[in-house]
């Protein structure tokens, strides 16, 4: 999970109005597919933050015990919790081991050509907005036909998948606000089920992110 790391994690304080547009148009047809995918992290698309409240809470967080901690009792969340509150199975499931992609992996990975005007893609991440701009509308495969290479009936599920990179870079794994990690363009590829492969699961990477982002918030390393 090391691919994941940052001097610097974010906290989401609101989310972009972009992906919950990309989420209403692409759920019409694809909203079983989507579950099957990412669970139950599609309700996060409509969480309010309370930056305030997640503030009040770290009073309560002792980082080297991995609890919040009040007067006579400890609290932590535990890998049953989070697979309960996100609707994803780790039972019998292989745990996701991110590695970061070439940019061309990364760019084929998403039925896309090479792009030399991408250099963020050598340092480990893309910008929702391009992501948006190639995928999140219905008319992006024709206003940007000249950038891919795959046919439009291709391009609806390469769509799908770069929704669910959208939305964990956005909201479970955030970068700096607006980067996306393109770790996670392998991480969604290995949560698609394959027909004779095991079953990957999402779950303790986002426990151990919700670990390592209360120890960074407690350290006063949390960006907003």
């Amino acid at each position: 999970m090391d691919a994941f790391n940052s001097p610097n994690p974010q906290m989401v304080v609101d989310v972009n109005y972009k992906l919950r547009s990309w989420w209403i148009d692409i759920k019409r047809d694809r909203e079983r597919e989507i579950h099957q995918l990412l669970g139950g992290l599609t309700y996060l698309i409509f969480v309010i933050p309370n930056p305030h409240l997640i503030s009040a809470l770290l009073e309560f967080s002792d980082p080297v015990r991995m609890v919040f901690k009040f007067v006579d009792f400890d609290l932590a969340p535990t890998i049953e919790e989070i697979s309960g509150f996100i609707d994803m199975s780790y039972h019998e499931c292989e745990m996701i081991v991110p590695y970061k992609p070439s940019s061309r992996e990364f760019l084929k990975s998403l039925g896309m050509k090479s792009n030399p005007t991408l250099p963020s893609l050598d340092l480990g991440w893309i910008h929702f907005d391009f992501l948006y701009s190639r995928f999140g509308r219905d008319d992006s495969y024709y206003s940007f036909i000249d950038e891919f290479e795959c046919s439009v009936e291709d391009w609806e599920t390469y769509r799908l998948n770069t929704f669910a990179i959208a939305l964990l870079g956005s909201l479970v794994l955030p970068k700096i606000r607006g980067r996306i990690d393109t770790c996670l363009g392998y991480v969604v590829r290995d949560l698609a089920q394959r027909e004779g492969k095991p079953r990957k699961t999402l779950v303790p990477i986002i426990l151990a992110e919700i670990m390592r982002s209360l120890s960074a918030c407690v350290d006063g390393r949390m960006g907003y």
